[in-house]
């Protein structure tokens, strides 16, 4: 007896390449509905208010074949930050906590004083640049149709917010990744997979948007002056992308 799978399996295949071989994502899956979930304080302070992203779920189905075709590329090639532990396979909190120890425990056992930095990106999925987003990928040797197609995934989308059964007007989405998209934070990687390149002498451990510098020296002085020369580099990045 046949299965609902096997009368639209084969007619969704054909759309998803189609999508791929044109270069074009379909618009009407690039609307998002925006629902304000109360956090805590005061309900009439919006910035208490967390922004929960829902698409269409036919457009996760475009999505995963292009993540697995994506991520699987970086993987080979190694174009992931080594110290990057967020959204990733065989990597979680707890390696990047393991991480960061064991660089405590280095400077501990050398006598060393350390210092650990952490930053913390307010809203970082929703300004990223698309621009900026779209020549890393190009840089990373994601090109021609491939890359026309991520051109059209995050070109002329919207979204609307729904309160209480009340919809609002949509408005178009001029940067950020899709939030609750599949693609989103893996995009999101490669926008601040070059911030290491910032400094030869910080260690960098990321975890989506979060992100700890770390650096030792023995000599107190020389550990503030080091800090404060690299951190201008890294401000620069800073100014740049965000």
């Amino acid at each position: 007896m046949k299965t609902i799978r096997d009368y639209i399996s084969e007619p969704l295949a054909f759309l998803v390449n189609d999508s791929f071989a044109g270069s074009n994502f379909p618009e009407k899956l690039k609307l998002a509905r925006i629902t304000p979930v109360f956090k805590k304080g005061s309900r009439s302070d919006i910035d208490n208010y967390r922004p929960i992203s829902v698409l269409s779920n036919f457009s996760k189905l475009f999505q995963k074949p292009m993540y697995h075709r994506l991520y699987n590329y970086l993987e080979e090639f190694k174009i992931l930050h080594p110290l990057q532990f967020g959204f990733r396979e065989k990597c979680s909190t707890t390696h990047a906590l393991i991480s960061i120890t064991e660089s405590i425990r280095q400077s501990i056992d050398n006598n060393e004083f350390g210092c650990g930095i952490f930053i913390d990106l307010k809203k970082a999925f929703d300004t990223v640049n698309h621009t900026i987003i779209l020549t890393k990928l190009n840089h990373y040797g994601i090109r021609g149709v491939v890359l026309d197609w991520f051109k059209s995934y995050l070109s002329q989308r919207e979204q609307f917010v729904n309160v209480n059964g009340h919809n609002s007007l949509s408005l178009p989405v001029t940067c950020g990744v899709p939030q609750g998209s599949i693609l989103g934070p893996l995009l999101f990687f490669l926008y601040v997979n070059d911030l290491p390149n910032t400094s030869s002498l910080l260690t960098f451990h990321l975890f989506a948007d979060d992100t700890n510098i770390y650096f030792s020296s023995k000599n107190l002085s020389h550990l503030e002056t080091i800090l404060n020369c690299e951190l201008k580099s890294v401000a620069e990045w800073m100014k740049c992308k965000m």
